[in-house]
């Protein structure tokens, strides 16, 4: 998607589509959801925003073509797409027009950066939680050798099971679960499948 204002925006420009209903109210709520959340895949803002697919679909493209949202296609071998979204300088605009505190996030941030937050939004989206900095979550690739530590305790540990899977590690992550698990008194919970595994 291709935004329609080119160069740099100005707040001037925001609040002209706005009174010109080239944008409303909902584009605005949309920006707002994905405010809360940082980096939202498609389905993460469909679910948040509560609209037919579609439709929401239809919105989320708008929002970018004006300037709202920046979008970044994400292309996996041999798995379907994924397009990240972020707030873009008119979105920035947009937001502090009405009144909503930006949440900042660099647009220097590495792809890696962007999938990890993405990765935890997945589990705050299904667990209807809003905010990451308010919820214990860790990836689990990123605490892996780590001695215990006070703040993994009663945390909530991610972890994709479909890549193990994939390259054949299965027993040696749920060995490495089931340490941290005892260690920490951690929950595990599967972004593939979005639901919690139960630890034996």
């Amino acid at each position: 998607m291709e935004p329609e204002v080119k160069g740099y925006v100005y707040k001037e420009t925001m609040a002209g589509f706005f009174r010109a209903w080239a944008l409303n109210e909902i584009h605005l709520g949309l920006t707002a959801k994905v405010n809360e959340m940082l980096v939202a895949e498609r389905s993460q803002i469909i679910k948040k925003v509560g609209l037919d697919e579609k439709e929401c679909l239809k919105i989320i493209d708008e929002c970018v073509v004006m300037g709202l949202l920046c979008e970044n296609r994400i292309l996996f071998k041999d798995e379907d797409d994924i397009y990240l979204y972020m707030i873009d300088t008119g979105g920035i605009f947009a937001l502090e027009e009405s009144g909503t505190p930006y949440n900042k996030v660099n647009f220097t941030i590495s792809l890696d950066q962007r999938l990890k937050i993405y990765r935890k939004n997945i589990y705050l989206v299904e667990n209807n939680l809003s905010e990451i900095k308010s919820a214990n979550l860790h990836l689990f690739e990123d605490i892996l050798g780590l001695p215990q530590h006070e703040k993994f305790i009663g945390a909530t540990l991610l972890v994709d099971m479909s890549i193990a899977t994939k390259i054949g590690i299965t027993g040696q992550v749920t060995a490495e679960i089931n340490r941290i698990v005892k260690q920490n008194n951690a929950k595990i919970y599967d972004t593939a499948k979005k639901k919690y595994i139960d630890i034996k």
